[in-house]
């Protein structure tokens, strides 16, 4: 970053580095601040760059014993912590266990059992024949799982991903062609572009603003005769947050994502669904509206 070029352009519509304050401040001294006026979305999506979305959210409760294994994990970060920040040389910084802890954690809410009957149901009330379909997965055990849900729930599917052993180039070029549901992990995270992706189901997400707000603006690409996009997520909420407290950090990173969705979706219910699995909760939604998410490392 220190390479002296004379005047210099940086091109990102994420130029924040999540979880990075040191580099995305090593970013803007380097570049400069972003120049005026920014292009926001709803810019890109007058000028026809991007289409206008609808935004559905559905929410998935983990199950008693995945509860169990959140609440155990919790403390155990909460004691790894503590234990960093009483260590002097520590500097506040995560230690390497704590980021293990993290993302094993994580893994819980991007995993959980009950996504699997929501993929199936939700594909099953509304996919129709000619539309793309793209399902985001955590893993190649859920993918799996859903495409063999989806199976017996007697939908067609496709699997895509760098592990798969078809010819992927193919199974591209079918989806291009003819549509269908393509079930993926990472897939438009890969560079892979399909702009005339028009319905995404995301299962997993990672709680990194910069992954979801990319993968929002990928399936909004424009394509002829694509007019609209439709973004179906899966919300994981506590079953009674008075018993469960230990999922507020998980709800809050969550609810993050939703809000930044439902506020440019076309569809004003979006915003309602939300508020109101906030308030059988007894929150408040715009208290989170600008509010950061819980740290989760690369693996």
């Amino acid at each position: 970053m220190g390479i002296e070029t004379g005047p210099r352009l940086g091109l990102s519509a994420t130029p924040i580095r999540y979880g990075d304050p040191e580099g995305t401040a090593k970013i803007f001294d380097y570049f400069g601040p972003v120049i005026p006026p920014a292009i926001s979305l709803q810019d890109a999506i007058q000028s026809g760059r991007l289409v206008e979305y609808e935004y559905h959210p559905h929410p998935v409760h983990l199950t008693a014993e995945e509860a169990d294994n959140w609440k155990a994990l919790t403390h155990r970060i909460f004691l790894e912590m503590n234990k960093t920040r009483d260590d002097a040389s520590g500097g506040g910084s995560l230690s390497d266990r704590a980021k293990m802890l993290l993302i094993q954690r994580s893994r819980i809410a991007k995993k959980a059992s009950g996504k699997i009957g929501l993929a199936t149901d939700v594909l099953r009330a509304v996919y129709r024949k000619g539309q793309r379909w793209l399902v985001y997965c955590e893993d190649g055990q859920q993918l799996a799982e859903i495409l063999d849900a989806l199976t017996q729930a007697g939908l067609s599917a496709m699997e895509y991903h760098t592990g798969m052993i078809g010819d992927r180039a193919a199974a591209l070029a079918w989806f291009r062609s003819f549509g269908g549901i393509l079930v993926s992990i990472k897939c438009l995270d890969e560079g892979v572009d399909i702009p005339a992706v028009d319905h995404a189901l995301i299962l997993a997400s990672s709680q990194n603003p910069r992954q979801f707000i990319q993968r929002r603006g990928r399936v909004l690409r424009s394509a002829p005769d694509k007019h609209i996009a439709v973004i179906h997520d899966a919300i994981v909420v506590p079953l009674n947050l008075e018993d469960e407290p230990e999922q507020l950090s998980l709800l809050k990173s969550e609810f993050v994502r939703a809000i930044e969705f439902a506020e440019s979706a076309i569809n004003r219910t979006a915003g309602a669904e939300l508020r109101a699995m906030a308030n059988t909760m007894g929150l408040d939604p715009d208290l989170w509206r600008n509010a950061g998410v819980e740290e989760e490392e690369k693996e």
